[in-house]
């Protein structure tokens, strides 16, 4: 037992024979009280190289901290915890002497603490703006106890890089790869650096966007070394040039690797410039718990070329953009296996961005839009939920969107063709919000699509497709509508019969995929075509319709308008198009969409429609009566007549009879008036409909 300070142990004359002696106090009383042994461990070398954890008494007894349920209480060092002071060093000096006893860890407890002067490596000389909490590689668990860290310059905060545990040796490549070569050739004094057992990673290739990020990496073990020729102890997947590559990734690089470290507990509170919360760099096993962050730039956490990563009830809070860096939440580039459970994001850009093949799985999210700018002003499409190019590919189970202003639920592509990512979105998709999302990608979406927009909710279910197909037979000089279910188009296609010329000037020249009163865009064109003879082409869908028809028209009719030229030889040809969709099932609540909307639309729609612009009717005598045919190649005699739209009406004459015949509409027309009707050319459009058994 003692009754003095830690900081009075250069007075005390200490007897031998005791060993432990209990600290009231480090500076003072209450603050920092600890147990203290006389061991072996407690030297002359150890109080040199730890003096905030070794007392020396006045007749030269060392005495050291002991763990407290195998951790160092950061107390010991002598750090304040106000949330005022700076308590960098004093944390760093805790770790250290924590690792130079095999203790278990640092103990820090649910309060605020300030570390602006950590430097980014085990040199105190290493300062200035990269300053961070170094990760050494050996496995470790890291629990701060709720503990925040706070900082008021710029820098990071925890971060792992092997180029401050020693140098990072890089051995390029001196011949060309093959698709499953485990040998790569080295030049003699690169290989002569490599011994059996060392772990490497390979890096070959770079990415057109950014040529320091590649898709094709790995860690591997050197197996053997044979003069130029190394042996992996697992094949290279891809092949590479090494002519194709201009920057440095066509090499093996030698460094350590984070392994089996686990991080929970931590707050993190940045000046918002370029701050990250956890950032790693070549890990694996790594699995960060309750980890958040206030006001950082770059993310709370930040990976890159990490196997296997799993994250825990980890969030992000911002406030307001005051610099362009600020970004996502959770930033991947190059890891795979990396697995995100409830992840939270308020006032970000975006919750998750993965790039360079980044393989995210996500579970739970919530992204709460409420970033502004500077002036109060919501950033729109500047925010995007999950920001996934690069040939990354995020999977998305249960996401929740709340808050205000505009956003994209998915961004898959960052301007350089064939790099374009992917994302699933399963399970249940709520969006809570004033308004809709400025692109939905239904194609992404296999689950419920749970919307209360503006206090309007509607749920539709992309898990249950239904079909609805439609075929038109082509005869020339066709201008047929045909109309579809209402509802949430979620895939397309159409198949063109072999033979038919497509586009302008040609058989077919328009197939307009649009909605009742919007015929949308052509198909037979770009950028939505060209559609092609002979085989099925997918068309893009994206916002629950096509482009060029808006989402708030999701639930008025699908409309179809096939066109042909005239004078072509479609008459004999037999030819045809068809176009197939999916539409997602429309639920209220937990009740579907009613079968008898979807049969009204029919899985082979019954209702079509012909026009005849500018159509001359004959002059009609004062009490009597004439014939006109209209030619519809699609009619048959067995259809009927729903409707006769004519331009300014009927002008004095009454539509005597409507008869469909195969391949016509005949209309006799009657002029009950005393003088002859000769009206000028108008519009007609006829509607018709075939019976179909079963409804």
């Amino acid at each position: 037992m003692a009754d003095f300070l830690f900081s009075q142990f250069s007075t005390q004359n200490i007897k031998v024979g005791t060993d432990i002696i209990l600290t009231t106090g480090r500076d003072a009383a209450g603050v920092g009280n600890g147990t203290y042994i006389a061991d072996n461990l407690a030297n002359a070398a150890l109080f040199a190289a730890h003096p905030r954890f070794v007392g020396k008494s006045s007749n030269n007894r060392y005495f050291r901290a002991m763990p407290d349920g195998g951790r160092i209480d950061v107390a010991l060092s002598g750090a304040a915890a106000d949330g005022l002071t700076d308590d960098g060093e004093a944390i760093r000096a805790a770790f250290a002497y924590a690792s130079a006893i095999g203790a278990d860890g640092v103990r820090f407890g649910r309060k605020t603490w300030r570390m602006e002067s950590i430097p980014l490596g085990p040199d105190p000389l290493v300062s200035g703006p990269q300053q961070a909490l170094l990760l050494g590689a050996e496995p470790a668990t890291l629990d701060f106890g709720g503990a925040e860290f706070s900082r008021s310059a710029f820098g990071r905060n925890i971060v792992y890089t092997p180029a401050y545990l020693g140098p990072i040796i890089n051995l390029p490549l001196i011949a060309d790869v093959a698709p499953g070569d485990q040998q790569v050739r080295l030049s003699a004094a690169d290989a002569a650096q490599l011994a059996v057992g060392d772990m490497v990673l390979w890096q070959l290739g770079e990415l057109p966007y950014d040529i320091p990020e590649t898709l094709v990496w790995d860690s591997a073990l050197v197996t053997g070394v044979n003069g130029e020729w190394v042996t992996l102890d697992k094949p290279i997947p891809q092949g590479l040039l090494l002519s194709s590559v201009t920057g440095p990734n066509k090499r093996l690089r030698k460094m350590p690797r984070l392994t089996g470290c686990t991080i929970r507990d931590v707050v993190f509170a940045g000046p918002n410039i370029a701050e990250s919360g956890i950032e790693l760099y070549y890990g694996k096993h790594i699995t960060i718990e309750r980890a958040g962050g206030r006001n950082l730039g770059a993310g709370v956490i930040v990976a890159g070329y990490c196997d296997g990563l799993t994250a825990i009830d980890c969030w992000q809070d911002g406030t307001q953009l005051i610099q362009a860096s600020y970004g996502p939440a959770f930033n991947f580039a190059e890891c795979r296996d990396v697995v995100l459970v409830r992840p939270q994001a308020r006032s970000c850009k975006s919750l998750i961005r993965a790039e360079a093949g980044a393989e995210v799985q996500v579970t739970g999210g919530h992204f709460e839009n409420t970033l502004t700018d500077a002036n109060g002003l919501s950033l729109g499409q500047g925010i995007v939920v999950i920001d996934c190019a690069g040939r990354g590919n995020v999977s998305v189970r249960d996401l929740t969107v709340t808050g205000f202003g505009g956003y994209r639920l998915v961004e898959v592509n960052n301007g350089v063709a064939g790099y374009e990512g992917t994302v699933q979105l399963t399970g249940t998709i709520k969006l809570r919000h004033p308004t809709m999302p400025f692109s939905l990608p239904v194609r992404s979406i296999n689950g419920l699509l749970d919307m209360e927009i503006g206090g309007v909710r509607e749920v539709h279910d992309f898990s249950r497709l239904r079909r609805w197909k439609r075929r038109f037979q082509l005869r020339d000089n066709q201008r047929l509508f045909a109309f579809g279910p209402r509802g949430v188009l979620a895939r397309a296609s159409v198949f063109t019969s072999s033979g038919v010329t497509v586009g302008v000037d040609q058989q077919l020249t328009g197939l307009w995929l649009g909605r009742e009163g919007n015929n949308g865009v052509n198909l037979v064109v770009p950028p939505f075509g060209p559609i092609a003879s002979g085989s099925k082409v997918v068309i893009p869908v994206t916002g629950g319709t096509v482009a060029g028809t808006v989402w708030n028209q999701r639930n008025d009719r699908l409309q179809l308008l096939c066109v042909t030229a005239p004078g072509t030889g479609l008459d004999a040809a037999g030819a045809f198009v068809e176009f197939e969709g999916w539409f997602a099932t429309r639920r209220e609540g937990s009740v579907s969409m009613a079968d008898a909307d979807w049969l009204a639309a029919g899985d082979t729609p019954q209702t079509l429609e012909a026009e005849f612009p500018d159509w001359d009717i004959p002059a009609v005598a004062a009490g009597g009566n004439i014939t006109i045919d209209l030619p519809i190649p699609a009619m048959s005699a067995a259809d009927h007549v729903e409707s006769i739209r004519i331009g300014g009406g009927l002008d004095g004459l009454a539509l005597a009879s409507a008869e469909p015949l195969t391949g016509l509409l005949r209309l006799e027309l009657f002029n009950p008036g005393s003088t002859a009707i000769d009206r000028a050319p108008c519009d007609i459009a006829v509607r018709f409909g075939r019976e179909r058994l079963g409804r």
